[in-house]
C-alpha cells in the first residue's frame, strides 16, 4: 500500500448505465493499464434466476464498454456463484454482449487447472484449498458487484465477489469449516443447505427466522448477555465462522488482486441479504482502484460501522488499501448527502464480535485472560506452496502488475 490516497469515484444520477460511465470516467489518471488480451469482469452472481440477488447485466455492460474503449480487444466474464451458465442466460448478460468479443467463463465447469491457497479454520488451523489459476493469473481482474448486507460479513460488496474463485468443493473452507459439508451435520445440515434454494417458502422461512434471532439478540442486549465472555457455545462457534471469513477474504483478495472494483447501489439490498433481503435503489454507483476504499465507502453509505467488517480492517493492514474515509480521495457526490440508513442482517449483534473469535484462531490480538488453554494460538505459516500468503500480497500490494504463472489456457466461447 502506498502512501497517497487512493481515488474512489461516487456518483448518483437517476440513470444506471450514466452513473456507471460517470464514475469510470472520474477516475481519470487513477484507471490501471487496460492489456488487449487477459481482462476478466467477475460479475455476483448469487442467484442465477433472480436478478435482484445479482449483478445487473447494463452495470456489466457499461463496465465493459470503458473497458473496450481502454484497449481491450475482448474481455472475459467469469463467474462461480450459484449456476453460472444458466445465469450468465436466463438473467440477460448474454443477450447484453451479443456480437462483443467476450468469452464465458463458469468457473465451477470451466476451470481445469487450480492453485493452492491455505485458509484459516475455526480451530485455528491453515487448509489447503483450491483457488481458480485462470483468476489468480489474469493481469487485470475487474470486480463488478452490488451493494448488499451480508450474513456473515455485515456487507458484501466488490472484495466479498471474489469468493466464488475458490473451488466449489472448497469454498465451506472459506467459512472456516472443512472441506465437503455446508459446516453443519445431521438435521440443522439439512435445513441449511434447505435454506440455500430459492422457492418463496425459502424467502418466507429465511425473514421469519431472522426477526426471530433479531428478537432473541435483543433480549440477550437488554439483559446485558450480549458480550463475548456471556455468548453461547453455538454463538462463538459463529462468530469463530465470521473471523475466519474476514481474514480468508483478506487472502483470497491478495492471491487474486482485483484492481479495479465497480459497486452498484441501483441493485442494492439490506435485510436478511445476500439473496433474500430486501431490494433498495439507493441511486449511485462506486468505483475505484483500491477495493478495500471502494468497500468502506459503500459501507459508510449504507450507515454501516466500517469496525465492525473486519476484511476492511485486516486488508488495510495487510496493505491491500485504506479504509478510513479521511485517507481516500473522494471524487464526485458527497458520501454524507447520500448516505442512508440501511436494515442491517438479523446476525449484526453477533458480527461485531469477529475481533474477539479473530483472537482465538490466533490471528488477533491475545485475549487478557486465558480460561483452561481456551485461547491457544496456532503457530503455522501461511504458506502456499513454497510460497507464503504474505509473498502473494506483492502482487496486489501498492495495486502493481500481476505476472501470469504459467500459460493461460484459452476456454471455448458458450454459444449464445
Amino acid at each position: 500500500m502506498t502512501n497517497s490516497r487512493p481515488r474512489v469515484a461516487v456518483i448518483a444520477d437517476k440513470r444506471r448505465p450514466d452513473a456507471v460511465a460517470q464514475a469510470l470516467f472520474a477516475l481519470g489518471n487513477a484507471w490501471p493499464t487496460v492489456p488487449a488480451q487477459g481482462v476478466i469482469v467477475k460479475p455476483n452472481l448469487v442467484s442465477h434466476n433472480d436478478l435482484r440477488a445479482s449483478t445487473h447485466p447494463i452495470t456489466l455492460g457499461a463496465v465493459a464498454d470503458f473497458i473496450y474503449a481502454r484497449g481491450a480487444t475482448e474481455i472475459t466474464i467469469a463467474e462461480g456463484a450459484s449456476d453460472a451458465s444458466a445465469g450468465f442466460a436466463n438473467l440477460g448478460h448474454q443477450r447484453m454482449f451479443w456480437k462483443r468479443p467476450v468469452r464465458w467463463f463458469d468457473i465451477n465447469r470451466d476451470e481445469h487447472d487450480w492453485q493452492e491457497i491455505l485458509l484459516r479454520g475455526t480451530d485455528g488451523s491453515l487448509r489447503a484449498s483450491r483457488l481458480s489459476r485462470t483468476m489468480a493469473s489474469a493481469p487485470l481482474v475487474v470486480s463488478v458487484a452490488q451493494a448488499k448486507t451480508h450474513v456473515n460479513t455485515m456487507l458484501t460488496a466488490s472484495m466479498k465477489n471474489l469468493m466464488s474463485c475458490i473451488h466449489p468443493q472448497d469454498r465451506i473452507q472459506m467459512h472456516g469449516y472443512k472441506a465437503g459439508g455446508n459446516g453443519h451435520s445431521g438435521l440443522k445440515g439439512s435445513i441449511v443447505e434447505w435454506l440455500k434454494g430459492e422457492s418463496a417458502a425459502v424467502g418466507l422461512a429465511t425473514t421469519m427466522i431472522g426477526r426471530m434471532k433479531q428478537t432473541g439478540l435483543l433480549a440477550q442486549w437488554l439483559t446485558g448477555r450480549l458480550k463475548w465472555n456471556k455468548l453461547s457455545g453455538s454463538q462463538r462457534e459463529f462468530c469463530r465462522s465470521i473471523a475466519a471469513l474476514h481474514t480468508n477474504l483478506v487472502r483470497l483478495n491478495q492471491a487474486v488482486g482485483p484492481r479495479l472494483a465497480v459497486v452498484d447501489g441501483f441493485s442494492a439490498m439490506d435485510g436478511e441479504g445476500p439473496r433474500l433481503g430486501r431490494s433498495r435503489n439507493l441511486g449511485w454507483v462506486v468505483a475505484g482502484t483500491d477495493p478495500v476504499a471502494v468497500d468502506t465507502v459503500v459501507a459508510t453509505l449504507m450507515g454501516m460501522n466500517t469496525e465492525n467488517i473486519g476484511y476492511l480492517k485486516l486488508g488495510e493492514k495487510a496493505g491491500l488499501g485504506r479504509a478510513r474515509l479521511e485517507d481516500i480521495e473522494i471524487v464526485g457526490d458527497s458520501v454524507s448527502s447520500l448516505q442512508k440508513r440501511c436494515r442491517l442482517h438479523s446476525h449484526a449483534p453477533l458480527q461485531q464480535f469477529w475481533p474477539q473469535a479473530l483472537a482465538e484462531l490466533g490471528e488477533g490480538p491475545k485475549p487478557a485472560k486465558k480460561q483452561g488453554g481456551e485461547h491457544q494460538e496456532t503457530k503455522q505459516t501461511a504458506t502456499t506452496g513454497s510460497k507464503s500468503i504474505g509473498h502473494m500480497a506483492e502482487k496486489s500490494a501498492g495495486h502493481g502488475h500481476k505476472s501470469p504463472k504459467g500459460g493461460k489456457k484459452r476456454h471455448k466461447r458458450s454459444r449464445h
